[in-house]
C-alpha cells in the first residue's frame, strides 16, 4: 500500500536471520528480477538507502536476529526502451532509484526520472518518495545555458533546485519520452543510443528492512 500524506511509514519488525544485504540501487533491481525477490533484504548505499535515511550501512550489518528494525515497501520503475540498434525491438529493465537521459556528460542531462529523488547523492527532486506510487520527473530544456545548469546542480545539494522556466518538474504513474539518440543512465548503468522509453511505476514492488 503506497504512503499517504502525513501518515506513518513502515512497521516495526525483528531482523530476519536470513537477511540479504545489498550494496546499491542496481542490486535492488537485480534482486527483484531474480528468483530470490521474495526473500528479506536490506541495502547499505545508493539513492534508496539515502532516501530512507540509512547511513553507512551499520544497522544492517548487525548480526543479531532479535534487533528491532523497520519494514517498509518500496516502488520500482519498469522501463521499456528502444535504441538505435534495436528500433523494432522493445527492451525492458527495472530501476530502483533514478534514471537520467543525457547526450554527453551529466551537464547535458535533459531528463531525470526518479523513484528516490536523488541523483549522484543530490536531492534533485525533493518531493519524491520511494513508496508514493509516482515517478518524479525533471525535464530540462536542452537550450538552457551551461551557467544555469551549473547553478542548479550546486543548489541541488540542499534539495533546492533553481526555479527556472527551462526546468519542468512533474509527477506521474507513467511517463513516455522520445528524442535523438542519447545515453540512458539507469541506477548507474549506461545504455547508449536510446531513442524512446516508457516508464511505469510498479507500486509496492518489494519490501525492505532498515
Amino acid at each position: 500500500m503506497t504512503i499517504q500524506k502525513n501518515s506513518a511509514y513502515g512497521v516495526p519488525a525483528l531482523r530476519p536471520s536470513n537477511l540479504i544485504i545489498l550494496d546499491n540501487d542496481r542490486d535492488i533491481a537485480v534482486h527483484f528480477a531474480s528468483d530470490a525477490k521474495e526473500e528479506h533484504f536490506t541495502v547499505t548505499k545508493g539513492s534508496i538507502a539515502q532516501s530512507l535515511g540509512i547511513g553507512n550501512g551499520m544497522p544492517q550489518l548487525i548480526a543479531s536476529s532479535d534487533r528491532q528494525m523497520t519494514l517498509v515497501q518500496i516502488d520500482l520503475l519498469q522501463i521499456d526502451y528502444r535504441t538505435t540498434t534495436s528500433v523494432d525491438a522493445v527492451k525492458r529493465l527495472v530501476v530502483a532509484g533514478t534514471l537520467s537521459i543525457q547526450h554527453r556528460t551529466s551537464l547535458s542531462t535533459t531528463l531525470i526520472l526518479s523513484n528516490s529523488g536523488i541523483l549522484q547523492k543530490r536531492d534533485v527532486l525533493p518531493r519524491a518518495h520511494p513508496n508514493d506510487g509516482f515517478v518524479d520527473v525533471l525535464e530540462i530544456d536542452p537550450k538552457i545555458s551551461t551557467r544555469q545548469r551549473i547553478i542548479a546542480w550546486h543548489r541541488s545539494r540542499t534539495g533546492s533546485p533553481l526555479p527556472h522556466p527551462s526546468f519542468r518538474v512533474g509527477r506521474s504513474r507513467d511517463f513516455e519520452w522520445s528524442g535523438r539518440p542519447s545515453k540512458m543512465i539507469a541506477d548507474g548503468v549506461a545504455v547508449k543510443g536510446v531513442v524512446w522509453l516508457q516508464c511505469k511505476v510498479l507500486p509496492d514492488a518489494m519490501s525492505i528492512y532498515f
